[in-house]
């Protein structure tokens, strides 16, 4: 996911290494969960009521303590220290009501393996990446490096029933009252696109972009056996499929990229936003469906490269296109 009204950093102490013994059916998976600077942001946060310098408090006890992989986090979102005090000061409420959920992150090994487990049952090839949860400044769910998850985790773990709202307005409040607040659904999407080839040189088309983030949205609920994607998007497009479909197939036709369209990241739309996801989900299962050796689908989803031939060939094109 690539915009900045979502990014996502902070992480917590505790890097554990999540090593699977190697049998004759399962390949060992090693891979670690890095937590470390979530607690040193909450030794932040609570070192605020005694602080002469809000400001310094957060650069030394969080920013200057910050692991590699949220020195990455930093580097990718941009992320900077008023921003963590802004975050601290003005939403006291949602932090404290998100602040025993997210204790639960660094026990929660066993529930990762398995996601992880079944994404290598699915597709041999997967190379198991590291985990990083962080705390951004309420700007970003869930992004990627090469062999590194990076996981927003107080918008990751934000469910509207169990966290307080209350002090945040505008679309930043319409997009956390959609989340479900499950750390394993994003956790198996941002795991899918560490597989991609495209990565962090994508190219900006609007049907290369609507494909990769279907993958990840259609693999992660084959993987989770549920619907990962939101439900506002994904029920708002089983109702309107084909008048999305055949809007956004005239975008694609006149080459516009997907930063110059509303399909994703379009917050202010009347309509859901990011219902570029439910296109690629589509799009991504119709190759499935047409596909007789499903491994093989998957492999192809995952691996996709040209975005016009795998369009053809999930003959999506042709449900609408009479």
């Amino acid at each position: 996911m690539n915009k900045r009204i979502l990014s996502i950093v902070a992480i917590s102490f505790l890097v554990f290494s999540c090593k699977k013994e190697a049998t004759k059916d399962t390949p060992k998976l090693e891979y670690e969960i890095v937590t470390e600077d979530i607690d040193n942001f909450w030794e932040a946060f609570d070192a605020l009521g005694t602080s002469q310098d809000s400001v310094a408090t957060f650069q030394t006890m969080f920013i200057d303590k910050a692991t590699p992989e949220f020195k990455k986090f930093l580097e990718l979102r941009g992320f900077f220290t008023e921003e963590y005090v802004n975050l601290s000061k003005n939403n006291k409420k949602f932090l404290n009501s998100i602040r025993p959920i997210l204790k639960s992150i660094k026990n929660n090994r066993k529930e990762y393996d398995k996601v992880y487990e079944s994404m290598n049952e699915l597709y041999p090839a997967f190379k198991a990446p590291d985990i990083c949860f962080a705390i951004s400044p309420l700007r970003t769910g869930g992004t990627t490096s090469k062999g590194l998850m990076l996981i927003g985790s107080e918008i990751a773990a934000a469910n509207p029933n169990t966290v307080d709202l209350s002090e945040i307005s505008g679309v930043l409040k319409k997009i956390l009252e959609n989340r479900k607040g499950n750390i394993l659904h994003l956790v198996a999407h941002e795991m899918i696109h560490t597989q991609q080839p495209i990565g962090d040189n994508a190219n900006e088309s609007l049907l290369s972009q609507a494909i990769i983030e279907g993958a990840a949205s259609f693999i992660s609920t084959i993987i989770m056996k549920e619907q990962t994607m939101s439900l506002a998007i994904f029920n708002y497009g089983e109702s309107h499929e084909k008048e999305l479909w055949l809007e956004f197939y005239e975008d694609v036709q006149q080459n516009k990229g997907f930063k110059d369209t509303d399909w994703f990241y379009n917050y202010f739309s009347n309509r859901p936003p990011d219902l570029g996801y439910y296109i690629g989900y589509k799009i991504c299962e119709s190759y499935y469906n047409e596909t007789e050796d499903k491994k093989l689908a998957i492999k192809k989803i995952i691996e996709m490269e040209d975005a016009n031939s795998f369009l053809e060939n999930s003959k999506y094109i042709s449900k609408f296109n009479k």
